[in-house]
């Protein structure tokens, strides 16, 4: 059988450019996971870049296996830039925030050096979990003047341990042997260097006469790994402060990740947060 057919479609593609290197630290050198925008008729806008963090409880992370989510994500209007950390086996915190800092200078380099469609004055932080924590932490180190680095338009929360001494008053998963918050913090327990803890959570550094980015935060009700009173805590001192917050709680699923993050809902709802004027 021999057919013609007529077809339509979007010359808009999505490219996966992997392994970028950012930065060698001597002992260990990091990488990014992009995922850009292409067609070849040319691209008429550049578009704004997500900034994303995996969640490993801030160990080392898998940077392959959420590509083909994070790929969705950019459907709806954005450039990816997934970020490897240092693990907290290597360098403990704040050099995760060192890290984020360097890998946004080394994308605005090469948006100059290579023309890439990317709007680094659109510039998003987002993570999930652990990778949540990070985020928040980089934009308050920036607010709080301990760190400088490129503007940030607004920050993304997915199941975020935003608050280390909530987090230690939960039980370990059954695969953790050791608290992740420890390795994190170069310390033997968090119940004896409770004030370490508190100054690495993000409630610490929220005041109302800081500048943040409008925050977006999401977090399932019943999440069995990351309790949502970090995201509740989190929201209520934003709210006190007068900080710009949108929270959604997701009923009835028992998630810490996964698709329930990729889902129509929430992707709509993040790509209204990223075409707000």
């Amino acid at each position: 059988m021999k057919k013609e057919i007529e077809v339509k479609f979007n010359d808009l593609e999505w490219l996966y450019s992997p392994n970028w290197e950012y930065f060698d630290y001597g002992n260990c050198k990091r990488h990014l996971q992009v995922i850009m925008p292409y067609s070849k008729k040319g691209l008429e806008k550049k578009y704004p870049v997500i900034f994303y963090i995996t969640g490993a409880a801030w160990h080392k992370q898998e940077m392959y296996n959420d590509i083909p989510k994070l790929v969705e994500l950019a459907k709806k209007g954005a450039a990816i830039v997934s970020i490897e950390v240092r693990e907290s086996d290597i360098a403990i915190f704040p050099a995760q925030i060192e890290d984020i800092k360097n890998a946004m200078e080394c994308v605005a380099e090469k948006i100059t050096k290579f023309d890439l469609p990317f709007d680094i004055k659109e510039a998003y932080l987002m993570g999930h979990s652990s990778g949540g924590h990070l985020a928040m932490m980089a934009v308050l180190h920036n607010a709080c003047g301990m760190i400088e680095m490129p503007n940030v338009k607004g920050v993304i929360l997915e199941s975020a341990s935003s608050d280390i001494l909530i987090c230690a008053n939960e039980p370990l998963p059954p695969w953790m042997s050791v608290r992740p918050s420890t390795v994190l913090l170069g310390i033997n327990s968090i119940e004896e260097n409770e004030e370490i803890a508190y100054k690495a959570s993000c409630t610490s550094l929220i005041s109302d006469d800081i500048i943040l980015p409008p925050v977006l935060m999401f977090h399932c009700i019943n999440d069995p790994v990351v309790s949502v009173e970090n995201s509740r805590i989190l929201y209520k001192k934003l709210e006190e402060k007068n900080h710009s917050v949108e929270y959604y709680e997701i009923k009835d699923w028992e998630e810490h990740g996964g698709n329930i993050y990729f889902s129509e809902t929430v992707l709509t709802i993040i790509q209204d947060f990223i075409k707000k004027d």
